[in-house]
């Protein structure tokens, strides 16, 4: 029985993986108006009479004890609840998880990633929620949206609080070197054409720079300028696959051009993605491809390196029509539900509800305005570094977020560190403009996927790179596709299409 579930959880697992190698943050809380969040003693949901029985919650790894953690202390002051937390291990944390769920564990919550959650439902090993959240979730059902909470369904039974991501947004970007382009007179590149313009003048004027490093086949901005947005979309009524998209083998001619022509970095087939990072850090490469994390994680070395550098990004490329996009980030992150082997689901749905709360939920998330917030129009920033203090790790203890709100607190967060909301800030000022949603972004686990994608994923890289390296001619796309429909890809596409049927 438990190699059974083993083998259903690297299953599920991999789907979802893999779904993410072909798609393309987390911080916490809810929003206030005319006040901050209140502090334990004064919050209206605070309990003090009543015996409460100790919770024991299961979740994912992270670097802190979250036992000693201030919110920790924070949370058992204003619910009355003693939680317990034990954390899943760093390597195998699936196989540690299953292993406890089936030996029938004494946990009340588990904090689940979505192939977790899909996996132990299918199993049976988690309870059905709806009744009791009906009948004590008054907050969460107000915080989370109706369309969210369809992803803790199971064959239209509720068996999970969903924790969607903090707030929709573009995460791609192409990182330059602006003031390489101010140095030589150039704007920003804005369609296809441009942008190879660029390139050439980098190459041309400044032969010892790289213009533009990176690995793999994934290039969101030029995918852009071939309405090539989404890891899947609907063409002619049908879902299909980026590597089905028609204008696929254009793109992969391009992209040829620009190697053979030196424009790219020459490693490219062969980089890490360390490798070409450093490249860019040290000065070497005018651009790379990446996002708005990426940006802030190398701008110390990058300032160390290059004192007088500036990063700037370039938007989605425009196609022949002037369209452009790049898809959003709108997940599932996390999913909290109950074991069968709980005795206290009530009481599990009780504490998670008024963690909700609209003061608790502010207080448990940024803390108290005036001490480690402040807020003005909605625009809320930390008060450094007692934010970090007491809030920095806010975002492990939440079970579901006040959608609507919390879009706006997370931004605190970010604040944080300036160069990373800087970056977010530019890359997101036209979302409305190039976000694009994929149509498969919450789409469950399905056998077939799970069981091809993984090496289909590999064979489109392999392809990629020998189109570059090894002389792979473009015109054998065809039959290249051939190859991938009849090692899987047509067995994959149906899946899929026949799970989108279901949601039209």
């Amino acid at each position: 029985m438990l190699s059974n579930r083993m083998k259903w959880m690297k299953t599920a697992i991999a789907g979802i993986a893999a779904l993410t190698v072909l798609a393309g943050c987390s911080g916490g809380t809810g929003q206030e108006t005319g006040q901050g969040g209140t502090s334990p003693s004064s919050s209206p949901s605070a309990e003090t009479g009543g015996a409460k029985p100790k919770l024991e919650v299961l979740a994912f790894n992270v670097g802190f004890d979250p036992n000693n953690d201030p919110v920790a202390k924070d949370i058992e002051a204003t619910t009355g609840y003693k939680i317990n937390y034990t954390l899943l291990p760093k390597d195998n944390p699936e196989e540690k998880l299953n292993i406890e769920v089936a030996s029938g564990a004494n946990y009340d919550i588990l904090t689940l990633n979505p192939p977790q959650f899909y996996t132990l439902v299918a199993q049976g090993a988690l309870q059905p929620i709806g009744d009791l959240v009906d009948q004590h979730g008054a907050n969460l059902k107000e915080g989370i949206s109706e369309s969210s909470w369809e992803l803790g369904r199971y064959n239209g039974e509720l068996y999970g609080i969903p924790q969607k991501n903090e707030r929709a947004n573009i995460e791609q970007t192409m990182i330059v070197r602006q003031d390489v382009l101010d140095e030589l007179g150039l704007k920003t590149p804005e369609t296809l054409d441009e942008f190879y313009e660029t390139l050439k003048t980098i190459k041309a004027k400044k032969p010892d720079m790289i213009p533009l490093t990176g690995n793999g086949m994934n290039v969101p901005m030029v995918w852009s300028a071939y309405g090539i947005y989404t890891a899947w979309s609907e063409v002619d009524g049908q879902l299909l696959p980026r590597i089905k998209h028609p204008a696929m083998e254009e793109y992969f001619a391009f992209m040829k051009k620009l190697f053979d022509e030196g424009l790219v970095d020459k490693d490219w087939p062969i980089n890490k993605s360390a490798q070409a990072q450093e490249k860019f850090i040290s000065g070497q490469a005018a651009m790379i491809s990446g996002d708005w994390n990426l940006a802030s994680n190398m701008n110390d070395a990058f300032k160390t390196n290059v004192p007088d550098g500036k990063m700037g990004y370039i938007s989605p490329l425009q196609g022949p029509d002037g369209s452009a996009g790049v898809e959003m980030a709108d997940k599932l992150i996390y999913v909290h539900a109950i074991p069968k082997s709980s005795k206290n689901a009530e009481e599990a749905i009780k504490f998670m509800d008024m963690k909700m709360e609209k003061d608790n939920f502010t207080f448990l998330t940024l803390g108290e305005k005036g001490v480690t917030f402040n807020e003005e129009n909605e625009v809320y920033s930390p008060i450094m570094p007692i934010f970090t203090e007491k809030r920095g790790s806010a975002y492990f203890f939440l079970n579901g977020i006040r959608e609507v709100e919390y879009a706006e607190m997370w931004l605190a967060r970010l604040r944080r560190t300036p160069t990373l909301f800087e970056a977010f800030n530019a890359i997101n000022k036209d979302f409305d403009k190039y976000a694009k949603v994929n149509p498969i972004a919450f789409m469950p686990p399905i056998e077939a996927v799970g069981k091809n994608l993984p090496s289909l994923t590999q064979m489109e890289n392999d392809f990629f790179l020998q189109v570059l390296l090894s002389g792979e001619k473009v015109e054998n796309f065809d039959k290249f596709l051939s190859k991938w429909d009849s090692s899987g890809g047509s067995d994959v596409i149906k899946a899929i299409n026949d799970w989108y049927s279901t949601k039209k």
